[in-house]
């Protein structure tokens, strides 16, 4: 039961802005720039009869295609109950999956109309990136994970290690920032694709690997042997994640 009502209050946040894009397109008072770019974006999207969002793909319990090309997970699922508020249909989306380096270009081009790609919501991001945020949908932290034979047990054991981690995010950041803090040398190898860095740190590339705690949980549980990989309990960062519109949008 309490998994069913977090779902219900997740689709009730996220459509709200919808149905105020309704209420707006009836004619009700609003700015008339704000009226014209929203209904403009919500008539594009009905004309072609299919929302276009971007996704990740490559994260279990997020979003991820499974071997018959089915897609999955939270942000899938906030995708499918736009698209139910829209066309009254679930299945009228079109996934795109977007590296975290991609997705805002991809987003600010119009190539999707919404991002729910586990997207942590900065003030840097809020205000100076043209984007705009809809309600948090999942709390998270960043964390790191090692293999359990290496004995690392924290942060400080990576003194003088290399740690895999994924450009164009607030992860590659934060790393710096905490290792900084704690007076920790290190070397990043550093990779545009989710798939590479973990691929790197299972061949061994790195000594660990870092990014939000519920991607390393997700990521471990695919590992050939996850009991064989620990996630240390250093929380590096808060990350709430939200999905995002481009700016000026959010009505529709």
């Amino acid at each position: 039961m309490r998994k069913s009502s977090s779902l219900l209050l997740v689709l009730m946040l996220l459509t709200t802005p919808l149905a105020a894009c309704r209420s707006l397109s009836n004619g009700n008072s609003t700015p008339a720039g704000s009226t014209a770019q929203s209904s403009s974006l919500l008539n594009k999207v009905k004309e072609r009869g299919t929302l276009l969002c971007g996704v990740s793909g490559e994260l279990p319990g997020f979003s991820y295609v499974n071997q018959q090309g089915k897609y999955s997970g939270l942000d899938v699922d906030i995708c499918r109950a736009i698209a139910a508020a829209i066309f009254n249909n679930p299945e009228a989306v079109e996934f795109r999956n977007l590296n975290a380096k991609e997705r805002f270009a991809a987003l600010l081009s119009g190539e999707v109309d919404i991002l729910s790609r586990n997207t942590t919501w900065t003030i840097k991001r809020d205000t100076s990136a043209g984007l705009e945020f809809a309600p948090t949908v999942f709390y998270d932290g960043q964390a790191m994970m090692v293999k359990t034979a290496s004995g690392i047990t924290d942060l400080q054991d990576l003194q003088n290690k290399s740690i895999c981690v994924q450009t164009g995010t607030t992860t590659e950041q934060n790393l710096a920032d905490q290792m900084s803090k704690l007076g920790i040398e290190y070397t990043p190898l550093v990779f545009e694709e989710v798939n590479a860095t973990f691929a790197a740190y299972e061949q061994e590339r790195c000594e660990g690997v870092t990014t939000d705690r519920s991607q390393l949980v997700s990521r471990r549980s695919v590992l050939p042997q996850p009991d064989q990989h620990i996630i240390l309990e250093a929380v590096m960062s808060k990350e709430p994640l939200a999905p995002a519109v481009k700016q000026g949008d959010s009505k529709w």
